[in-house]
């Protein structure tokens, strides 16, 4: 008979949002069964899983992540980039799953998070230096979530202070805040000027969100960028 978890236990086991355990159940990354209509998760599949991740190896260079964000949304790779580590990303990407891999990405950013009058949010929203990126970039990658007046938004290093100062933002964390700049180091600026981050990285932002519905678009974003890569 099979050991099994409650989905909430498994998702503590696996330190990610339980609505991350549901998507890895519909795609089959862990096994489980209903029972009375109540989804329950293999301890052994969790344990893998997490012997899985403890494998994918150690944090990527700020670069190297990027590089492997693009990757994953289906973009062209830097034309700099040594052919050496296009091989070891796609590798890993194959090998793994970007679902896998997520915390070896940690350090493409640096994020805080600011409090912003109105009008100053509109101001930051209309910056063509900023690269949006969670609910601010989910309408824009057709995920199924209407985005707020807050910000989420990747900037190079370089502009944090500038932007800190000229729009007055103030350090905040829990309810309140409403700006969220990812500082990305400039030499590992990959994202030109684009208006919104790829995919990938859109999809992990969202799942960092204490918000359900936003960390369960994000996990059900990723699942899918694993499912049409194997498909590929």
């Amino acid at each position: 008979m099979l050991d099994l978890l409650s989905v909430p236990a498994a998702a503590e086991e696996l330190s990610v949002h339980p609505s991350r355990v549901r998507a890895l159940i519909s795609s089959g990354a862990l096994a489980a069964e209903k029972v009375s209509g109540v989804w329950l998760v293999d301890r052994a599949s969790v344990a893998g899983r997490n012997r899985q991740q403890a494998s994918a190896g150690r944090p990527l260079s700020p670069g190297n992540a990027w590089a492997l964000l693009l990757a994953a949304s289906g973009e062209e790779l830097p034309s700099e980039l040594q052919a050496s580590a296009r091989w070891r990303i796609r590798r890993a990407l194959a090998f793994y799953g970007l679902s896998v891999l997520r915390p070896r990405l940690a350090r493409r950013a640096e994020p805080s998070s600011y409090w912003a009058a109105a009008g100053e949010l509109r101001a930051l929203h209309d910056r063509s230096d900023l690269v949006l990126s969670g609910p601010s970039a989910a309408a824009a990658h057709d995920l199924g979530l209407v985005g707020s007046d807050a910000i989420d938004a990747y900037v190079p290093v370089r502009l944090l202070k500038v932007l800190r100062r000229k729009h007055a933002l103030q350090p905040m964390s829990g309810p309140e805040c409403n700006v969220i700049l990812r500082a990305v180091p400039d030499d590992a600026w990959l994202l030109g000027s684009r208006r919104f981050a790829p995919l990938a990285a859109v999809a992990i932002d969202l799942c960092t969100y204490a918000d359900p519905r936003a960390a369960r678009v994000g996990a059900d974003a990723l699942a899918r960028i694993d499912r049409d890569r194997k498909a590929a």
